[in-house]
């Protein structure tokens, strides 16, 4: 690892040799300006493009010899001003640019004095004198590295504020000790007095942070949705979270779909007007609550929100400055997302693909999940216009089905920003593998197939295609569709191996042993059914486990009909449930592109084989 003096070293070499300083510099340590603060700010200045910068300094000293050196150098028509609340330093800096021979830097003594700024009282440099220095220019990059945190609290704060009128819409700041407290409380008062902006932070010995003000070419606005059902626990986090964004130009539109707790009663409590709650009568899921998000929308870009989950408060800033960046995308999307494990109190950074101008990559990972996340997406409102809302048919799996048929016609963007919080909880079907009805996926990733073939999402050659598609079909315990495509693709071997993994059709020993599998359930011993069916394959697996965990029972019989659709499971449960194992069974055997023609003939394969 690179030592944090080798680094100063290092930046020290670079500013010497771009400069030839025709002086000794002060020591660059202590209260002074480091070396890496000073070549970060140089980059970023010439990085910027500016033919003439006007650059105006708080805090006096090395910054203002090496930033006298840049302007002598690149920009002999720039301007800088630099201001000094403490007249000793103001008078070394006066000598050190003697002593260099920099004449074109504005000193100005400008001791600290009293301004209110929302109706509190704030110590700042005296500008009285920045006005007739500008001559009528606008600033812009503002340096700040003052004054000392000693003064007050969020001490460098009033820099915006204070000099927004001489600010140029597209400012650059940059601010040197951001790994400070007193720091970093106060850039989160200039996100929200900036609203549009980039923001970076440099990994140098004190931190420094670069600031972009953004001008953008018209404001976007957004509605972020929530639908919700019973989630007042969360609910009100969740609403917060978005209230609390930095960019100001959104709606809040709840549609609660017939919750029966005190969902309404938390919303009714926000006064704030950009909070708009509609309800319905009755619970009639997801897709329906979704839809009826859109069409109550009044926003030009629709921004989701589980109610569970919470915003983190850049995130529509960001969407904001790729909309104007990037006319010609339709969905972005955040490339970081927090998951947060509630049992476990612990919380990881997850990260999701870029799939800007990559449609070959997008095509390839949509036929094995979701590619990007429902939650914090924000997508073009026309579009639900062109491809229609989401689909009914999917109960869950609903924002999967709606990417799958939408995202490959579409121009989509990651936006590197953490985007928001994803809550893991007990009530939160989504990360319980065991309760999800995975047939949902078998429909989308087999429809996907109608678009694209196999070649078009895979490009490996006729046998590892097959390959792959088996492993993608797997992803979701799909192994009846997995065994049809390696039986209609004639790959023997993977076909084999697939019957014995899954056990849905069992010869010789292993047909009398799954005999003794049912004589085990028959007669009520669990635990030999279970040790039984571990030798037996997924199906028999998940059977007996249905036995076993009785809290899980129903979904796991779900599983099983997936893995062997052509099993009678009338024998185990009752008419109430069997309506919706039959469900599964039939979106498992449904015939959903040219490559399922030959289903029938495939089905009667594996019934002759018992």
């Amino acid at each position: 690892m690179v030592s944090p003096e080798f680094l100063q070293v290092e930046s020290y070499v670079q500013l010497n040799r771009l400069f030839n300083f025709r002086f000794p510099l002060p020591f660059t340590r202590g209260w002074a300006a480091s070396p890496d603060f000073l070549i970060a700010a140089v980059r970023e200045i010439l990085a910027s493009k500016k033919k003439k910068p006007v650059i105006v300094e708080a805090g006096s000293g090395v910054s203002t010899v090496v930033l006298g050196y840049l302007l002598e150098k690149f920009f002999p028509e720039g301007l800088l001003i630099s201001l000094e609340h403490d007249y000793n330093y103001y008078e070394k800096t006066k000598r050190e640019l003697e002593l260099h021979g920099l004449k074109g830097v504005k000193l100005l003594y400008a001791p600290l004095v009293s301004y209110l700024i929302d109706g509190k009282e704030w110590l700042w440099y005296d500008l009285r004198e920045l006005p007739p220095a500008l001559g009528g220019r606008k600033i812009d990059v503002l340096l700040v590295d003052g004054p000392p945190e000693t003064t007050q609290e969020k001490a460098r704060y009033p820099a915006v504020p204070l000099l927004k009128d001489y600010l140029k819409e597209d400012f650059l700041l940059l601010l040197d000790d951001s790994k400070r407290e007193g720091e970093k409380r106060a850039v989160e008062k200039w996100k929200r007095e900036v609203e549009v902006y980039r923001c970076e932070e440099l990994p140098t010995e004190k931190g420094t942070l670069i600031f972009r003000a953004i001008p953008l070419k018209k404001r976007p606005f957004f509605s972020v949705c929530i639908p919700t059902y019973n989630r007042a626990n969360y609910l009100k986090e969740a609403i917060e979270s978005v209230l609390s964004q930095t960019y100001p130009d959104f709606e809040v539109v709840v549609y609660d779909d017939g919750s029966t707790d005190s969902t309404e009663e938390v919303v009714r409590k926000f006064k704030d007007e950009r909070v708009r709650y509609f309800k319905g009568e009755e619970n009639k899921g997801r897709p329906y609550a979704r839809n009826r998000c859109i069409e109550l929308a009044r926003g030009e870009w629709i921004v989701w929100l589980d109610d569970d989950d919470v915003f983190k408060p850049e995130l529509l800033t960001a969407f904001a400055v790729e909309i104007d960046k990037f006319p010609e995308v339709s969905v972005f999307y955040p490339l970081k997302v927090l998951l947060f494990e509630e049992s476990k109190d612990s919380l990881k950074q997850v990260f999701i693909t870029d799939f800007y101008r990559n449609r070959t990559r997008l095509i390839r990972c949509i036929i094995r999940k979701s590619p990007i996340s429902n939650c914090a997406s924000c997508l073009k409102r026309e579009i639900f216009g062109k491809f229609g809302g989401y689909d009914s048919n999917f109960p869950r799996a609903q924002d999967y089905e709606f990417w799958s048929r939408t995202l490959p016609f579409l121009e989509i963007k990651g936006v590197d920003v953490e985007g928001f919080v994803y809550r893991v909880h007990d009530n939160n079907i989504s990360v319980n593998f065991l309760k999800m009805d995975l047939s949902y996926e078998s429909v989308i990733k087999r429809k996907f197939l109608e678009k694209f073939s196999l070649s078009e999402i895979y490009s490996y050659g006729k046998s590892k295609e097959v390959e792959f598609l088996v492993k993608d079909l797997l992803l979701h315990e799909d192994y009846f569709n997995a065994l049809y495509y390696s039986w209609l693709f004639e790959e023997k071997e993977l076909y084999d191996r697939l019957l014995s993994e899954s056990g849905i059709s069992l010869k010789g020993k292993r047909k009398r042993l799954e005999k003794k599998f049912f004589n085990f359930l028959g007669s009520s011993n669990y635990t030999s059914a279970f040790k039984l069916a571990e030798k037996l394959g997924k199906f028999h697996y998940y059977l007996a486990y249905s036995f076993i965990n009785k809290k899980l029972s129903f979904s796991l019989l779900k599983r099983a009909a997936l893995i062997n659709p052509l099993f009678d499971f009338s024998r185990f449960i009752g008419e109430d449930f069997l309506r919706e194992i039959n469900e599964v069974k039939e979106r498992v055997l449904s015939k959903l592109n040219k490559y399922e023609e030959k289903k029938d003939c495939f089905v009667n394969t594996l019934r002759e084989g018992e």
